[in-house]
């Protein structure tokens, strides 16, 4: 064969090779990474680096918690974390970098980032002085009407400012009232039964839970308790005059203050407040490993192990394939469980995988154990039991009913019916945005300024188009956002019904 005619061989070659590596980067599924040697490996989480490849596919890589002054904030199969930024010339801090989570920035008091250059400058004196003394007007205006009509309603109805002072000891009925009183005098009675709020089922475990591990919270959020103070302001989780005298206070104390609020208000408070740390856990790596431990998924299981074998046993195939359809368990796994002919055998290897991976894997098992809940008799009425699975479950509905891609699709054709929704008002949801690093400090500052000089709705597609240009994860991270600024947007209820 001569060289000629080997040339168009050659060239055949070349292309069936190029062909085919695409389709070997694709092997492996969504949370895995194809290592040099072939083996599809699990992604080190968001924290942490990848030490060594695995061994064999389904399994985790070999991972170690990022340094000091360095961080990863995504699932990765880096060598190593990425060093935390440094707030410039006129900047402060606004949330310290941690293991999961890169040093948020803002200009400091009386700057203003340039729209060009990016550097913090001097804000112009006149339109702010004007437009600080307008506001001003429009308060004082406001505040005399206000006084008139209460003055007025209260002459129509015979009270008096002297019947009032007599009915000035009565105990206010909600947090509005709480906020005329000096909260020396608001702490203290928290201590007794807080006001409008009926005390019930205090010796639950998450209660107990938060009471006796109230020291382990002070010290792992007291290092920087900013991102979970933003959580629980942003969400409206406590009252306006707790959020401030916490971040007023800084450091163990300002935690020891909310949580101090949280447990007087009974099993209702406790759920809020273990809703809120289950949210903020990645940025604290000791408190993500608690719940991990501890969570309420792990217990639910834990609580029922015996019954779920039971029920299970009858015929775990239908578990089975919804976990393996969804990518909950390795390949290994499916294989040598779908081997063993003994139901009960089957169903107590399922459980213990996710027993022994803890809480976030044991709520991915309850929200399958959701889907095939028609096929095991006492199940379903054991799920709806579940009080923390209803706070979370129509959320997670959604992300598990549709594909990353259709989901992306839904959430991008309904971008005007979400700008209706956001009322103008993107702050809260940029804020969440913000915390949970889906939008990184830079993006979240280009969309306020494109609200600011072409309008919410130019405003809210690019947000979109930036939540969509950093993966599918981050569009599932967006739709948990959306769900829990439910109360700060009403009509995002119409958007929930909709999917």
């Amino acid at each position: 064969m001569t060289p000629w005619t080997a040339m168009p061989l050659l060239l055949l070659l070349l292309v069936c090779c190029a062909l085919q590596e695409p389709s070997a980067a694709k092997e492996c599924r969504d949370g895995f990474y194809k290592s040099p040697k072939g083996v599809c490996c699990q992604l080190c989480p968001a924290g942490t680096y990848k030490v060594k490849d695995c061994i064999s596919d389904g399994r985790g890589a070999l991972c170690d918690l990022c340094s000091k002054g360095t961080f990863m904030d995504r699932d990765n199969q880096e060598g190593k974390c990425s060093w935390c930024s440094i707030c410039g010339s006129g900047e402060q801090v606004v949330v310290n970098c941690s293991l999961a989570q890169d040093t948020v920035c803002r200009c400091t008091e009386g700057l203003k980032r340039d729209g060009d250059s990016g550097i913090c400058l001097p804000e112009e004196p006149y339109p702010y002085a004007t437009s600080v003394v307008l506001a001003a007007v429009l308060i004082f205006v406001l505040t005399a009407l206000v006084l008139l009509i209460v003055y007025l309603n209260m002459k129509q109805k015979g009270f008096t400012f002297k019947s009032m002072l007599k009915r000035s000891d009565t105990p206010p009925t909600n947090y509005e009232h709480e906020e005329n009183l000096p909260l020396v005098h608001i702490m203290r009675n928290e201590h007794k039964v807080s006001y409008g709020v009926q005390r019930s089922n205090e010796s639950s475990e998450t209660m107990q839970l938060i009471q006796e591990n109230k020291e382990n919270l002070k010290t792992w959020i007291g290092t920087d308790p900013s991102a979970f103070l933003e959580h629980l302001n942003g969400l409206n989780l406590i009252p306006r005059h707790v959020h401030k005298a916490a971040v007023d206070k800084g450091g163990e104390e300002s935690v020891e203050l909310v949580l101090d609020h949280c447990i007087c208000q009974g099993e209702s408070g406790c759920e809020k407040l273990w809703d809120a740390l289950y949210s903020v856990r990645k940025q604290y790596v000791q408190l993500w490993k608690w719940i991990q431990k501890h969570g309420e998924a792990l217990r639910a299981i834990r609580d029922k192990e015996s019954d779920l074998k039971l029920w299970i046993a009858r015929d775990p195939k239908h578990l089975l394939l919804q976990l393996m359809s969804r990518g909950r368990i390795p390949n290994e796994l499916f294989t040598k469980a779908k081997g063993i002919r003994d139901g009960a055998e089957c169903a107590e290897l399922l459980l213990k995988y996710f027993i022994e991976r803890g809480n976030d894997d044991c709520l991915k098992l309850l929200f399958a154990l959701q889907a095939v809940q028609y096929e095991y008799p006492g199940v379903k009425e054991w799920l709806e039991g579940l009080g923390f699975l209803r706070r979370i479950s129509k959320s997670h509905v959604v992300l598990n009913s549709y594909s990353d891609f259709v989901l992306r699709d839904k959430i991008r054709f309904n971008t005007r019916e979400l700008l209706m929704a956001l009322r103008d008002d993107l702050t809260p949801l940029l804020s969440q945005l913000q915390i949970r690093n889906i939008l990184t400090d830079i993006s979240v500052w280009e969309v306020k300024r494109m609200q600011a000089r072409q309008g919410s709705e130019k405003a809210t597609q690019h947000m979109v188009e930036l939540v969509m240009a950093r993966g599918r994860p981050r569009v599932k991270q967006f739709w948990e956002a959306l769900w829990d600024l439910r109360e700060s947007y009403p009509d995002l209820k119409d958007i929930f019904e909709k999917f």
